[in-house]
């Protein structure tokens, strides 16, 4: 009798265990090379991360992937090529060693900006019309035709040539000395953005360090030479020296400035380092005007 009712009470313990297990969700369950988890809405498979080691070889690993590498042919950080890193070959280094100076001139140039020359360019943006602002833009384009031309043909490029005369022909006789850009918009002549600093880059002289001017903002080396001898070839050095020369240099830079000024408070509203932006771009920018 005993037995029997022994018998009986491990089968009704079993039968309960079995039921239990049947309410009870199986959260993970190991089948073959794959994870399971399991929930009673949805259920998620989980590949191994973890590497293994196939045929004995230590030096092979698994990758995510599922294929074999060894492990001494793996990558390291500094092996891995960044998509989005720039052409070495393409854009020389630009050498800062006077970054002391030039951000503290940054500086400098930038409180003047702030209070001078912004709020005086949002007022002339506000006061004088658009038609007229391009206007005087293209006059200024149009007066520095013989360092455009001079440029260009130092470089034997005479196809920019052709069209700095054209232009300056067509724009001063019928665009009432350049105020309208006749030849652009009739004829369809590009305009020419040549100087002397691009003429020396492209006899492969190098840029130099960086340099910050005062009130004249980014520059280097090359470019100072550059801006010498452009000056020079400008007709307001000859025709209205002087006050009146600085007075149509104001008044160029407040024009200019006009046009950029939202770009400008957007860029230093979104750059981590104004300086190094700043400085990155113009870098970029008159490199590009070489290769051009």
């Amino acid at each position: 009798m005993l037995t029997g009712f022994f018998l009986l009470f491990l089968f009704s313990s079993f039968s309960w265990a079995e039921d239990l297990n049947s309410q009870v969700p199986n959260f993970v369950a190991d089948v073959g090379d794959n994870v399971f988890a399991q929930t009673s809405e949805v259920t998620i498979k989980l590949e191994k991360s973890m590497p293994r080691y196939k045929g004995g070889d230590s030096s092979s690993i698994e990758t995510a992937q599922g294929t074999l590498r060894s492990s001494q042919d793996s990558q390291t950080y500094e092996d891995l090529e960044d998509p989005f890193a720039g052409n070495a070959k393409d854009i020389p280094i630009l050498t800062d060693p006077l970054e002391g100076y030039n951000r503290w001139m940054f500086g400098v140039n930038e409180t003047i900006y702030d209070n001078v020359l912004e709020p005086v360019a949002r007022g002339y943006r506000d006061t004088v019309h658009e038609n007229l602002r391009i206007g005087i833009k293209n006059v200024f384009s149009n007066a520095m035709a013989p360092v455009k031309l001079v440029s260009s043909l130092l470089q034997l490029d005479f196809e920019k040539s052709g069209r700095v005369l054209a232009r300056t022909l067509i724009n001063t006789t019928f665009g009432i000395g350049g105020l309208a850009d006749v030849a652009g918009e009739e004829y369809h002549i590009e305009d020419v953005n040549e100087d002397f600093d691009q003429a020396l880059g492209s006899f492969g002289i190098p840029t130099g360090p960086y340099v910050v001017l005062p009130l004249f903002g980014p520059s280097t080396a090359r470019n100072i030479v550059g801006r010498a001898a452009d000056s020079f070839m400008s007709p307001t050095f000859y025709f209205a020296p002087g006050a009146a020369s600085v007075g149509i240099s104001v008044e160029e830079n407040i024009n200019d400035a006009s046009f950029i000024v939202d770009d400008k408070k957007q860029l230093e509203d979104s750059a981590l380092d104004e300086y190094e932006s700043v400085r990155d771009f113009y870098h970029q920018y008159r490199h590009g005007l070489v290769k051009k």
